[in-house]
């Protein structure tokens, strides 16, 4: 998606009363993908607001798909695709929130990382028997 495309997007996304957006997103093993697409109206919404919208707000899909898709493909390629794995191995989950129609943005991204602790241990196994 090119910057004009991106910007007419959320113009029209404003022009529909879309103040923010909120992505949530979810991977593990090999793949990911984006759970949820939230929106709200609210007027004077703030990142953080976005960041906090309830599970039942509004999906945006519903509202227009296009432009949903628009939004999710820019999000996965531009943003989420270069940020920390969080869809392999063990994987990880966050949401990224968005202001309309300026583009501001930030992501709270989660990554599940397994540690292991290494310990060596030597003996006889004939004194174990004493």
């Amino acid at each position: 998606m090119t910057e004009q495309e991106l910007t007419q997007t959320l113009i029209q996304l404003a022009d529909l009363g879309v103040t923010g957006i909120r992505i949530s997103y979810e991977g593990s093993g090999d793949s990911g993908c984006i759970d949820e697409l939230l929106y709200t109206e609210e007027k004077d919404v703030s990142i953080q607001d976005v960041q906090n919208l309830p599970w039942d707000s509004k999906d945006l899909r519903n509202l227009n798909l296009k432009l949903a898709d628009n939004i999710e493909n820019f999000a996965h390629a531009q943003i989420l695709d270069d940020i920390e794995d969080w869809w392999n191995n063990e994987g990880g989950s966050g949401t990224l929130a968005i202001l309309v129609p300026s583009g501001e943005y930030n992501v709270q991204n989660n990554i599940r990382i397994i540690n292991y602790e290494e310990y060596f241990h030597e003996g006889n196994l004939f004194r174990k028997t004493e």
